[in-house]
């Protein structure tokens, strides 16, 4: 039993993007100033911790924004005031 000549492209295809996924991190070492690959790496840690700290950020916002709506939702009604009562006459 033989293959379609599509399920071959498609295997062939998937097998070569394996090759480059795996090829990929062995060519960026072998292909560069070691300066250079430090240096990228210390960019995308620093882009890593900004990311970081925008999430924690948004978190906080939103954390925030939800005590408040809970706060004016379970606000008591204010009071009109000391009643006052007449005196006896």
């Amino acid at each position: 039993m033989t293959a379609s000549p599509r399920i071959t492209t498609t295997r062939t295809l998937a097998a070569l993007a394996l090759l480059a996924a795996g090829a990929g991190p062995a060519l960026a070492q072998s292909s560069g100033n070691p300066n250079t690959l430090n240096n990228m790496n210390e960019r995308l840690s620093t882009q890593s911790q900004i990311r970081g700290i925008q999430n924690q950020q948004q978190f906080d916002n939103s954390q925030n924004r939800m005590q408040i709506q809970r706060n004016e939702l379970f606000r008591p009604e204010p009071s009109a005031g000391p009643a006052i009562i007449a005196p006896r006459r």
